[in-house]
């Protein structure tokens, strides 16, 4: 029984790690559709470090474009680059045209 009891706690665990992994990132993409970028930097900014790298690849697009942030090109491929580390095709494209780029 003991057994059962944590196997349901550990389970319990990471359905609430991996809520709050979506939320960063989910909160991120309502703030930029709802145009505020403060709010949304911040939420891709955890959802980065959280290593979703959805979050990492927003976060770098807002960086190359200068949205709600300053213009920083280099800033944004190396969070490209983080982004197709983790697997995000998005974010290797982008690292990729961003070489190419004066």
């Amino acid at each position: 029984m003991k057994k059962v009891q944590k196997i349901v706690a550990l389970l319990m665990a990471v359905g609430v790690i991996s809520s709050c992994y979506a939320d960063s990132y989910a909160d991120g993409k309502k703030a930029l559709d709802a145009k505020m970028y403060s709010k949304s930097v911040e939420a891709f900014t955890k959802a980065c470090s959280e290593n979703n790298f959805k979050g990492c690849y927003e976060l770098g697009k807002m960086y190359e474009n200068g949205t709600g942030v300053a213009q920083n090109k280099y800033e944004a491929g190396t969070l490209y680059a983080q982004a197709c580390r983790g697997g995000e095709a998005l974010g290797c494209s982008n690292m990729a045209l961003s070489y190419d780029a004066p």
